[in-house]
């Protein structure tokens, strides 16, 4: 449990820093401010960190009250919940979110 916790933690912060670095350069070249970025980004970030994070939620709750046999269960009950939100945020992420942006950015 120990390992995954770990692991969660250091992908978070390793994604924390590149997207930072990467959202602060769009937001310059596109000549908006990171706010006008992260209001256009959200509508897909939400449902896709939360479809991500649904296994893991449900692996960690299973877990801790030790219901190891509902852990496989689990796992494909959110698995499936997961890839169609991840599919349709994939889908927002390249055809509507570059819409967004260009129709915030001066320079687009």
């Amino acid at each position: 449990m120990g390992w995954v916790v770990l692991v969660t933690l250091f992908s978070l912060i390793a994604q924390t820093y590149a997207l930072g670095l990467t959202g602060a350069q769009l937001a310059h070249q596109l000549d908006i401010s990171p706010l006008d970025l992260v209001i256009t980004v959200l509508p897909h970030a939400v449902p896709e960190l939360t479809a991500l994070f649904l296994p893991l939620a449900a692996w960690t709750i299973a877990s801790r009250r030790n219901e190891w046999s509902d852990l496989l269960a689990a796992t494909f009950a959110t698995v499936a919940i997961a890839v169609p939100v991840l599919i349709g945020a994939a889908l927002w992420e390249s055809f509507v979110w570059p819409e967004l942006l260009s129709r915030v950015s001066p320079v687009a």
